[in-house]
C-alpha cells in the first residue's frame, strides 16, 4: 500500500502523540519520591469518559471518575499515639539469578516510637496492587 505523504506524516504525528500521552500518564501516576504524589487533575485529563482499568487480579473499574476514585496516593499513614500504620505502594528492583526485575507492590508498615526516633516495627509486603481501605 503507497501511503500519501500526508498519510505518513499523519502517523508520525499520532505516534508521536501516544508517547507524548503515555508519558504524561506515567509522570501522573509516578509518586513515592521526593514528596511526589498522584496528579489526579493530570490522570483525569488522559482517560477518556468511558476508560477501563484492569488488573492482573482481574480488578475492572470503568469509567474515567471510578478510575480516579480508585487510584491509591501515598502514603496512607494513621497515628496513633506512640504507633502508627502506613499502606505504601512502590516499585522495588531487585537482580534474581542475573536477572533484573521491578515489581509494583503495596507494603504495610507499622512504626513505634522509641526514646531515639520512630522505629518501623513490621513490614508485611503484598506483591501486585493493593488498595487500602483504611
Amino acid at each position: 500500500m503507497n501511503a500519501t505523504l500526508q498519510q505518513r506524516i499523519q502517523r508520525l504525528e499520532d505516534l508521536e502523540a501516544i508517547r507524548d500521552l503515555t508519558a504524561r500518564y506515567a509522570d501522573a501516576i509516578n509518586k513515592g519520591w521526593n514528596g511526589k504524589t498522584v496528579d489526579l487533575d493530570a490522570v483525569a485529563q488522559v482517560f477518556a469518559t468511558d476508560a477501563r482499568w484492569e488488573s492482573h487480579e482481574g480488578e475492572v473499574t470503568v469509567g474515567i471518575d471510578a478510575i480516579l476514585a480508585a487510584l491509591p496516593v501515598n502514603p496512607i499513614i494513621v497515628l496513633d499515639g506512640d504507633t502508627a500504620t502506613a499502606h505504601w505502594l512502590m516499585w522495588v528492583t531487585s537482580v534474581m539469578a542475573g536477572d533484573p526485575r521491578a515489581v509494583y507492590m503495596s507494603t504495610d508498615i507499622t512504626y513505634l516510637r522509641t526514646s531515639d526516633s520512630w522505629r518501623i516495627h513490621t513490614v508485611k509486603v503484598d506483591f501486585g496492587t493493593k488498595l487500602s481501605t483504611s
